[in-house]
């Protein structure tokens, strides 16, 4: 008995060394299968993940901290499939707390470089947009076009009744301007899902922009939504001319880009559709979570990463905010969009 008791007073002197097993290596997979649960190529995994790196390495004596690579992938799995957190745990071998550790800090990381990805194009490139526009549908001068979209949350404790929209379902309401290559190249993710997409657009900086004269040589087409001005074309409410019909029908033709862009993000990126469920987290969270999508929408439009063509959806939401009176003009908006008509004779 006594020698039992002396070798087990021995062993609080003697630390066994931990152990720690090789966790399951998700890149060592083909890429057809990458691209189907993390929407990325195994290179492009790679570079994300060297690029994040300052951002997410820990320095710690305490214990092993999660690689950088499963921080990424966990994300990119979260913002593919929208899935619960404990069930994306299962796969990588993870609890729920660090799952959500992860998507929290590769958010934040992704947000700190929205303005490296999303970006106003210059001079020079907007003059590539009008020629990529033109193509389309002939309807010349076009820089962007723009609209908004809803984004399903949770309904947040705080003033719940601001993010009920006119669907009655909870949302954030996100404005985006798109290029013709669909780039998102402007947005802004932060309003309630109550507000009017004109409203958006009137305080938003690059509403400014185009109303101090900063961006001029070029115009935006929006929907019934947005007042017409001399940079917002919008279509006419009753046309009454063959011109008018045809400015119409150019117009449709060319702003239908930014409803696809709705639905190639929502296709690629489950967690903002409805398919996904919604985001459960508060508003400034889910406001993050999008920002973070459409950055890396914009690095797979850069790298012709393609969207699964079986998992495209429409955009639902587009059709959420009544059109204003066509009499909310500002300037000259009314002659410079019978100007553009007379040249569809």
């Amino acid at each position: 008995m006594a020698a039992a008791l002396m070798l087990r007073e021995n062993d609080r002197f003697f630390r066994r060394e931990r152990v720690f097993l090789d966790r399951y290596n998700p890149l060592d997979r083909p890429d057809d299968f990458l691209l189907r649960a993390y929407r990325f190529p195994r290179h492009k995994i790679i570079e994300l993940c060297n690029e994040l790196r300052p951002d997410l390495e820990k320095a710690t004596l305490r214990s092993h901290s999660i690689p950088v690579e499963l921080q990424v992938l966990s994300a990119l799995r979260f913002y593919a499939s929208g899935s619960f957190q404990n069930v994306i745990g299962d796969v990588f071998g993870l609890s729920q707390p660090s799952i959500s550790r992860c998507i929290n800090d590769v958010t934040d990381a992704l947000v700190r470089r929205i303005n490296q990805y999303i970006k106003f194009p210059d001079e020079a490139e907007r003059r590539t947009n009008k020629s990529d526009f033109y193509k389309i549908a002939h309807f010349p001068n076009v820089v962007g076009v723009i609209d908004g979209t809803h984004i399903p949350i949770k309904a947040p404790n705080d003033n719940e009744y601001q993010y009920v929209n006119r669907k009655n379902f909870h949302s954030i309401n996100v404005q985006c301007i798109c290029d013709a290559n669909f780039k998102i190249i402007n947005a802004v993710s932060r309003w309630p899902g109550s507000t009017h997409d004109s409203y958006i657009w009137n305080n938003s900086q690059i509403c400014r922009q185009f109303e101090e004269g900063d961006i001029a040589n070029g115009w935006l087409l929006g929907d019934s939504g947005y007042a017409l001005k001399p940079w917002m074309l919008v279509p006419f409410m009753n046309p009454s001319t063959p011109a008018e019909e045809e400015f119409n029908r150019r117009h449709c033709r060319t702003r239908v880009t930014i409803e696809q862009l709705f639905g190639i993000v929502k296709s690629r990126f489950r967690c903002v559709h409805k398919t996904g469920g919604c985001l459960c987290y508060v508003p400034a969270k889910c406001c993050r979570i999008i920002a973070a999508v459409f950055i890396l929408h914009n690095i797979c439009v850069d790298n012709n990463i393609p969207c699964l063509e079986n998992d495209n959806v429409p955009d639902e939401h587009n059709d959420l905010n009544p059109p204003l009176n066509e009499g909310v003009v500002c300037g000259n908006g009314q002659q410079v969009r019978r100007n553009i008509a007379a040249q569809f004779v």
